[in-house]
């Protein structure tokens, strides 16, 4: 049985008023119920056969364990994926003499320039923040709607923003052009992993934009 557009968004309309909320949790569970109904082989309507397929996927009751076992699911695999690309700047070559020529750029700024410290630490703190807003607009522009992906996608990319805000306020200001080159370094590295894994949330999401139209 071929399933025309009309039912197919009834499921993806049927699946939103149950509690699935993001858009790219439902398309996934939409494919999964279309395969169910078209590869039955025996005769029966549309309706009947929808029914059959939410019970075979525990789906004919509350969704919200679903719709929350789903982003918990996403959280994860973005946690896992920004972890690896912080270990990808300390293990690559590469990037490891990037990282350590960026601290070395800091260290000689805070005991050679010392004056200058703070418009450098202002301006390495507010240029991801920057990139962070335009991707935001551009994200708004192209209309992703709500996206699990590009949640915890642009949560990753926030990551860094997050985690050194504490911090920066409690250490010791005397002691600023010490701590100062290392805190910097440590963001970097941590809002450009965040960075990559905000462009594959966003490059999966277009995917399955094309793959809808």
């Amino acid at each position: 049985m071929k399933l025309t557009k009309a039912q197919i968004q009834y499921i993806d309309d049927y699946l939103k008023k149950k509690g699935i909320q993001y858009w790219d949790v439902r398309i996934e569970m939409v494919d999964h119920l279309v395969s169910d109904i078209e590869n039955y082989s025996g005769a029966a309507d549309f309706e009947t056969l929808f029914l059959r397929s939410l019970k075979n996927t525990n789906w004919d009751g509350n969704l919200e364990t679903v719709h929350i076992q789903s982003w918990k699911h996403t959280n994860k695999m973005y946690r896992k994926m920004h972890f690896q690309e912080i270990l990808k700047c300390l293990k690559n070559p590469k990037y490891l003499i990037g990282v350590a020529m960026l601290y070395l750029i800091f260290y000689l700024v805070a005991f050679k320039f010392p004056e200058a410290l703070k418009t450098v630490a202002f301006i390495v703190f507010a240029l991801p923040m920057v990139v962070m807003l335009i991707e935001l607009i551009k994200s708004l522009i192209k209309k992703l709607g709500k996206s699990v992906n590009m949640q915890y996608g642009f949560f990753y990319f926030s990551f860094g923003i997050i985690m050194l805000n504490l911090p920066i306020q409690f250490l010791p200001k005397a002691y600023s052009h010490i701590w100062l080159p290392i805190v910097m370094t440590i963001f970097l590295v941590v809002m450009f992993a965040g960075y990559k894994v905000y462009c594959f949330a966003l490059n999966r999401v277009l995917k399955m934009k094309v793959a809808m139209s």
